[in-house]
């Protein structure tokens, strides 16, 4: 499953500035870094031509992930031949794509498993897992869990980092504020039954925010919850807890392996939690004596820091190479 054929390797990337393309922009740059040609073809209001073996590319004249990720020094795709040198990464939404690809190689990155369902009917799921010339990395365990599942005998880590904004702080205890950090767009439904049913926890949404306001509300604050399915490793419970934050995860996706959030059991609630009050009453022990539970989430803190150096030997394993001791 090693990738080191490949001179070019070229990610194909929505312009929305999420989770994912920021991902893509993060891995696009560590290739280049060790040598590896590696550049973005991005999607959107793109004019993508694929004949005689060739890709032809008209950038999308408005891009915001050029300006939002410009610290990844993103190389533009504007064209290729299709070789078997030159590998594309398609993120999991794109993966029927790959057909159009034919002469290159190819690989899908699971950076979530839940939006697959959408994109791809059961038999287009199932021609997918089956193709033998298809390469797969996984930005999870969750999403390992789900390519082993459907038969795909082999598939690479590739995962992302938590930026240096919330990394290069580390902080000595919990944030000093006893309030709920949460994002309501997420799992609304359970973040809207908890606060109506527990009103002596001070809700303290995380919505229309900039990054520097978002980590100086996690350093503030001493609980963060995810009230919603986790299709990845998201970034907001990692931003949290490397922030100060004590982060709970609903056990839902990604929240129900340790691999992709190490935080004991106590930490991971389920729907049943919320209505009959165990969620209530585990965010009133850890705010009654935060710095009580604070080392149990020191391993997980450990691991968000960590990420960037793991990416980098992620990429060096995917090419067949080995960490310099």
């Amino acid at each position: 499953m090693s990738i080191k054929h490949a001179k070019r390797v070229t990610f194909v990337c929505p312009i929305q500035p999420t989770g994912g393309p920021e991902a893509i922009h993060q891995a696009s740059q560590v290739l280049n870094q060790q040598g590896v040609r590696s550049d973005i073809l991005y999607l959107g209001e793109a004019n993508v031509t694929i004949a005689n073996g060739r890709v032809t590319t008209t950038p999308p004249a408005d891009n915001p992930c050029l300006r939002v990720y410009e610290q990844y020094e993103p190389r533009v795709c504007t064209g290729a031949l299709l070789r078997r040198h030159h590998l594309f990464v398609l993120p999991e939404v794109y993966a029927s794509s790959h057909r159009a690809l034919a002469g290159a190689s190819v690989a899908v990155w699971w950076l979530s498993v839940d939006n697959v369902h959408v994109t791809h009917n059961p038999v287009e799921l199932r021609a997918l897992m089956a193709a033998t010339s298809l390469r797969h990395f996984h930005q999870s365990e969750y999403a390992a869990d789900f390519l082993r599942g459907h038969g795909v005998r082999t598939s690479m880590p590739l995962f992302d980092y938590t930026t240096p904004e919330f990394t290069s702080h580390e902080p000595q205890g919990p944030g000093p504020e006893a309030g709920i950090a949460y994002n309501p767009v997420k799992g609304a439904d359970l973040s809207a039954a908890f606060f109506a049913g527990h009103p002596e926890h001070r809700a303290v949404p995380i919505q229309g925010m900039t990054k520097a306001q978002i980590v100086d509300l996690l350093r503030r604050t001493s609980v963060y919850v995810d009230f919603g399915h986790l299709p990845g490793k998201d970034r907001l419970p990692r931003e949290a807890a490397v922030s100060g934050s004590i982060v709970f995860v609903r056990r839902a996706g990604a929240g129900l392996f340790a691999e992709d959030f190490p935080v004991p059991d106590f930490f991971r609630f389920d729907d049943a939690d919320v209505h009959s009050g165990e969620l209530a009453r585990r965010v009133a022990a850890v705010q009654a004596d935060p710095a009580g539970y604070w080392d149990q989430q020191e391993t997980f803190r450990r691991a968000v820091r960590g990420e960037r150096d793991e990416l980098y030997a992620q990429v060096l394993a995917l090419r067949g190479r080995q960490q310099a001791a």
